[in-house]
């Protein structure tokens, strides 16, 4: 920490400014009321000077040097890094150190908590109940307050889909494939875990608002495919998002945070799965060949055991989640996709891309159940196979056909007939040619005389 305090700022040092959102009026109530009795003018000053020099319609600035930032505020640089440690140690600035780049610093100016998310975090509220006085607090918390809605109201609001045609026009461009919906309701899974009660544990971080039905139903997933209680459930909203739960968030943002923390939770959850080794012991899981313990298994039970192992890697269990999250199969399907991976095709260094080939396929022929795509699947194999095996016979038919043409002999073509006899001429005339100019044994004789006389 002394080190970081002691950090050497030179006003020839150039700098990168960047912001990660935008200040909304919102964000201003915030930064007037609640930060600047904590961090002061001075401080509030920067941090505004900061966004100032940002460029129209960009989220980062030109180079600026820490002597112009200086300039504009009548800073010394002792007093620039005085005030620039407030605006760090408050949130509100991150600073990164440049490696081999044309500037030094790289300054992230941070969009300042929504008012409740300041008040109900236990370190800023008494800072801030500390400065200002308990009377001027209990009116900033009443200027905060939302209300609630009135009881005994019903939710008439409609969905996005129920209004945009999300598959008209451009939009089914993005839209990689178009699956076969399948003809049944949303997953039931068997697995007891109760959502209101996890509500209750988070209400003091997260405000209702926060949860959609689609969110609902994305967590009641997420703890089937983790095997996670409410207790832990709510321990991990309540740290990942106690932040963020009163920003404006989309529910698709809110999914994939949602995904990526419980991916990113196994720390949090070791614990669980310490626990749950032994378990995977004790479960009973039936034949694994059998499409009925397919589907009344856990995928985290069924591929333990057809892996031969008492606990999941993390591929698997990141493989298990993105099926179920994502492509949105059921545990009979994930469990037959598995097993006919590794038993049917026996694909020992187990391709992700393959497993995920087979499902996608299974998913645009909207098979339902695991009996379904296995048996399905056979037929299509024994299928291919049948192809393949007449298409090799015909190749070796054909192969023997031209062997046997090459060796038979029949009628030769008029003009080769024609050009054979001339060959046969030709060497006949060369063959008398050369006889005629051979010497008879007498010539050979009289030959021999000479030279001996010689």
């Amino acid at each position: 920490m002394k080190q970081m305090m002691e950090r050497e700022l030179s006003g020839t040092d150039l700098c990168l400014i960047m912001s990660n959102g935008v200040v909304d009026r919102e964000a201003y109530q915030s930064l007037y009321y609640l930060y600047q009795p904590i961090i002061g003018v001075k401080a509030l000053g920067l941090y505004q000077t900061f966004w100032s020099e940002m460029i129209p319609g960009k989220t980062k600035s030109q180079y600026i040097s820490h002597a112009e930032l200086g300039t504009l505020l009548g800073f010394s640089v002792d007093e620039f890094k005085e005030e620039l440690f407030k605006l760090e140690g408050i949130g509100l600035i991150r600073t990164f150190e440049a490696k081999q780049a044309a500037y030094r610093y790289v300054y992230q100016i941070r969009v300042p908590l929504a008012p409740n998310t300041f008040l109900n975090d236990g370190v800023l509220s008494s800072l801030l109940f500390y400065r200002v006085g308990e009377i001027r607090f209990r009116a900033l918390q009443n200027r905060f307050r939302t209300d609630p809605l009135p009881k005994n109201v019903v939710d008439r609001t409609v969905r996005f889909d129920q209004v945009f045609d999300v598959k008209a026009g451009l939009a089914s461009a993005h839209q990689p494939k178009s699956y076969a919906k399948q003809e049944r309701a949303a997953y039931e899974f068997d697995y007891s875990f109760d959502l209101e009660e996890m509500k209750r544990q988070t209400d003091r971080f997260l405000p209702r608002s926060f949860y959609t039905k689609s969110i609902d139903h994305l967590l009641l997933k997420l703890a089937y495919v983790t095997q996670s209680n409410e207790a832990l459930m709510a321990e991990l909203l309540n740290a990942r998002f106690r932040h963020e739960a009163y920003l404006p968030m989309t529910d698709s943002e809110k999914q994939e945070r949602c995904k990526q923390m419980m991916l990113s939770a196994k720390q949090k959850l070791s614990r669980e799965k310490k626990a749950k080794v032994a378990v995977l012991e004790e479960v009973e899981v039936g034949e694994l060949s059998e499409t009925e313990t397919m589907e009344g298994t856990h995928p985290k039970h069924y591929v333990a055991k057809l892996r031969k192992v008492k606990a999941l890697s993390e591929r698997d269990e990141e493989l298990i989640q993105q099926l179920i999250i994502d492509y949105e199969m059921s545990s009979g399907i994930v469990n037959a996709a598995y097993y006919y991976a590794l038993v049917i095709k026996k694909d020992n260094r187990f391709s992700k891309n393959f497993l995920l080939s087979i499902v996608d396929d299974w998913k645009q022929k909207g098979y339902v159940t695991a009996a379904e795509a296995l048996a399905k699947t056979k037929e299509q194999d024994e299928l291919i196979s049948k192809k393949q095996d007449q298409k090799q016979e015909r190749s070796r038919q054909t192969v023997g056909g031209r062997r046997g043409r090459s060796n038979a002999t029949g009628p030769n073509p008029k003009w080769l007939q024609e050009e054979k006899e001339k060959q046969q001429q030709y060497e006949a005339t060369k063959k008398a040619s050369f006889e005629a100019e051979v010497p008879d044994d007498e010539e050979m004789e009289r030959i021999l005389r000479e030279l001996k006389g010689k």
